[in-house]
C-alpha cells in the first residue's frame, strides 16, 4: 500500500482549515509537505501515524510533521452515534507560513520545538485536547487574521503540554531533525545511512570523538533511549515500510531491513511494535 501524495491546496492563504464529516469515509494511508493539526470527534476506529498503530479516541488531536504518511480508519458500525456525527477539523500549515524565520526567534522557541517533535507525530490528552476542541470549531468563522492569531496561541498551548505520546518511530520518516547539536546530527546521518550493514558501538563512539562508555552515556541522556534500542527502532521502522508498501515475505524484510536473524527480527519487531510482522500487515491492509 504506496502512500499517496496529497496537494495541499494553500495557493493565496497562509494555511488551510476545513471541516469533514467521517460519514462513510475512510481516510487513505497518504502523505503532504504541510504540518497537519486534526481534531477528530465522535469518531472509533484506528490512527495509523508513521509505524504507529492506536485507537481513535472518542475525540483526538493529533500534530503530525511534514511528509509523514497517516491514515484514518473509522468504525462507522460501531455505533448509530458515531456512524453520523463523526468529524474532523484539519489546519494545514507550511513551516514558512509566516516567513522564512519566523519560529526561530526567541518568543516562538517553544513552538519550534513541538515542530520538531511532529516529525514523529504527536497525540494531545487532557486539556490541550480540550483547549482544541473549543477553539478549532470557532475559528472555522473567523477572518484570517483572527484565525493566524489563534492558530499561533493554540500552538503555543500544545508546547507547553506535558500530555502528549509520539505515535512514530524516529526512523521512519526521512527527517530526522531531533538534534540540536553537529554531533548528534552526524550520528543520525551514519545510522539512517548504514543500518542495513553491521553497525558497532566502536563505530559511532569513533564518530563522536568518544570512548564507547562516555558515547552510551551521552546518547542515552540525549535521546532517552539505549543506542543499541535505537538503532533497532530505525530498521524496525523501516520494515514497518516494507510491510506496508512491498510484496516482500517476512524473511526477504528481515534481511533488507538489518538482521541476520529472523527470531531475532521478530522479537525486535514485537518489542518496538507490540504486534508480530504479520498482525501489523494484516492491521495495515484493513
Amino acid at each position: 500500500m504506496k502512500a499517496q501524495f496529497e496537494k495541499v491546496p494553500l495557493t493565496g492563504t497562509t494555511f488551510l482549515i476545513k471541516l469533514e464529516s467521517l460519514f462513510h469515509r475512510d481516510i487513505p494511508w497518504h502523505f503532504h509537505p504541510e504540518f497537519e493539526l486534526t481534531f477528530i470527534g465522535r469518531a472509533s476506529g484506528k490512527k495509523y501515524i508513521g509505524n504507529g498503530i492506536r485507537d481513535l479516541e472518542l475525540d483526538d488531536l493529533v500534530l503530525l510533521g511534514p511528509n509523514l504518511p497517516h491514515r484514518w480508519h473509522c468504525d462507522i458500525n460501531h455505533s448509530e452515534h458515531f456512524e453520523k456525527d463523526a468529524y474532523q477539523i484539519v489546519i494545514q500549515f507550511s513551516y514558512e507560513f509566516l516567513g522564512k524565520d519566523f519560529f526561530e526567534q526567541p518568543p516562538f522557541s517553544g513552538i519550534l520545538q513541538l515542530l520538531k517533535r511532529a516529525n514523529n507525530g504527536v497525540c494531545f490528552h487532557g486539556k490541550a485536547r480540550g483547549l482544541a476542541k473549543k477553539i478549532m470549531p470557532l475559528m472555522l468563522q473567523m477572518n484570517g487574521f483572527d484565525q493566524t492569531i489563534q492558530l499561533l496561541k493554540l500552538l503555543n498551548s500544545l508546547s507547553s503540554s506535558k500530555e502528549y505520546e509520539i505515535l512514530s518511530s524516529i526512523g521512519f520518516t526521512e527527517n530526522l531533525n531531533e538534534s540540536d547539536g553537529n554531533r548528534m546530527n552526524r550520528v543520525y546521518e551514519f545510522i539512517i545511512s548504514n543500518f542495513k550493514e553491521p553497525i558497532t558501538l566502536n563505530q559511532v563512539a569513533r564518530l563522536s570523538n568518544m570512548t564507547p562508555q562516555a558515547f552510551c552515556k551521552y546518547f542515552k541522556t540525549r535521546t532517552k533511549k539505549n543506542f543499541s534500542y535505537f538503532l533497532n527502532e530505525v530498521r524496525i521502522s523501516y520494515a514497518c515500510r516494507l510491510l506496508i508498501e512491498k510484496n516482500l515475505d517476512i524473511l526477504q524484510i528481515c534481511y533488507e531491513s538489518g538482521f541476520n536473524n529472523l527470531s531475532n527480527f521478530n522479537r525486535q519487531f514485537k518489542r518496538i511494535t507490540k504486534m508480530n510482522p504479520t498482525q501489523y500487515k494484516v492491521h495495515f491492509d484493513v
